[in-house]
């Protein structure tokens, strides 16, 4: 990398931290402060979303469905690319369908987007409601460029509006074992497990799980291997070359295999045959919800009600390096790619081969370019 990039960036995340900053010193300021629920506004709220199935019921309860609320907060409206998809989840939820996706600025507290396919027009979709220093939950993946995701973090700094873009793996029980158990430990190697059907949908689950666990710890990622015959199909091996607080190497592995939940294997010179970490996704009401799908919504909504963000924009735009470096890897062949030498402007496909026939991604090419 060029140093003139190498400076641009040591400034971007200089910058990033003292927005943290910023953000910390309004906690407290509840948007909410008369015990109100919050209003949320959803985009991409049906194809291929997590909004369908799984958070929707936690804000709105059906009670056709025996279900109740999980949260401080209700859905009042909603968008997607295809309108009749949107006046179908409004029916569901009891919320109002709008037509264009920033008509919902004005009459909401914050944005929850749930969708895969709107990744590369994130940029798009969200500008109007960071400038409107809203809070955005962004689904993963966060976008399929560092210049989109440079740009939306911008925008978030600008205008103090706060950004959480999660994994399910990420807030569990399991993975904030992991990270606080590493957290004064020499880590010698690791061995993870993801579910994974395509690598940027379900596959970038075990590498927020490890950025989480791991380089949160203070063990940054330096370049990534990622070998497998296919990116939409498993099995897969991903190979994270790390420096720990000392500057020392040692490396992990994710395998992306099917039929799995997250699991964690780390090894310290102290711990003998290594400590194990597994995600549980939770059986039975209302284990099945609170496991694994509530805390990312309970985050968010913390996040929504007082300003602080569960992870800096520094940790934002490094995790979605990391996942950008895995895309140029498996695509080169399973080629080491360091995180300082991925382009600003590469794009990663969105295509998904095992989904040819969902219009999605040609509505949104038709709509936004």
């Amino acid at each position: 990398m060029k140093n003139a990039e190498r400076t641009n960036r040591r400034s971007f995340l200089r910058h990033a931290s003292v927005s943290m900053a910023a953000a910390s010193q309004l906690a407290g300021q509840s948007r909410a402060p008369r015990g109100d629920p919050l209003r949320i506004g959803c985009l991409n709220v049906h194809n291929y979303s997590h909004l369908l199935p799984l958070w929707a019921p936690l804000m709105n309860p059906r009670e056709a469905q025996k279900e109740i609320a999980f949260t401080g907060m209700r859905i009042t409206h909603c968008w997607e690319i295809e309108p009749e998809r949107a006046a179908e989840f409004a029916r569901m939820y009891r919320c109002e369908a709008v037509r264009n996706f920033d008509d919902m600025l004005g009459k909401v507290d914050g944005i929850v987007s749930g969708g895969y396919y709107n990744h590369p027009w994130n940029h798009i979709l969200h500008q109007p409601y960071l400038e409107a220093g809203l809070p955005n939950l962004i689904n993963r993946p966060f976008a399929n460029s560092l210049a989109k995701a440079r740009k939306m973090i911008d925008a978030a700094q600008k205008h103090k509006a706060t950004i959480l873009c999660p994994s399910a793996y990420e807030y569990t029980d399991a993975t904030a074992r992991a990270k606080a158990w590493v957290a004064n430990k020499k880590i010698l190697c690791y061995d993870a497990t993801n579910s994974f059907d395509e690598y940027p949908t379900h596959g970038v689950h075990g590498l927020y799980m490890i950025h989480r666990a791991i380089v949160e710890a203070g063990n940054p990622i330096v370049s990534v291997a990622y070998q497998s015959k296919h990116w939409h199909t498993p099995p897969g091996v991903m190979t994270f070359d790390h420096r720990d607080k000392n500057g020392n190497p040692f490396m992990g592995t994710l395998h992306q295999i099917g039929a799995a939940w997250g699991t964690l294997h780390i090894h310290t010179p102290d711990e003998y045959g290594g400590k194990q970490f597994d995600i549980q996704p939770g059986v039975g009401f209302p284990f099945d919800k609170t496991e694994a799908w509530a805390p990312t919504i309970w985050a968010y909504q913390r996040m929504a009600m007082y300003n602080e963000m569960p992870q800096t924009f520094e940790s934002l735009w490094d995790k979605t390096r990391a996942f950008m470096a895995g895309w140029r890897s498996v695509l080169d062949g399973g080629k080491v790619v360091g995180l300082e030498d991925v382009p600003e402007e590469w794009e990663a496909p969105v295509a998904l081969p095992a989904q040819a026939k969902d219009p999605t991604v040609d509505l949104f090419k038709k709509k936004f370019g």
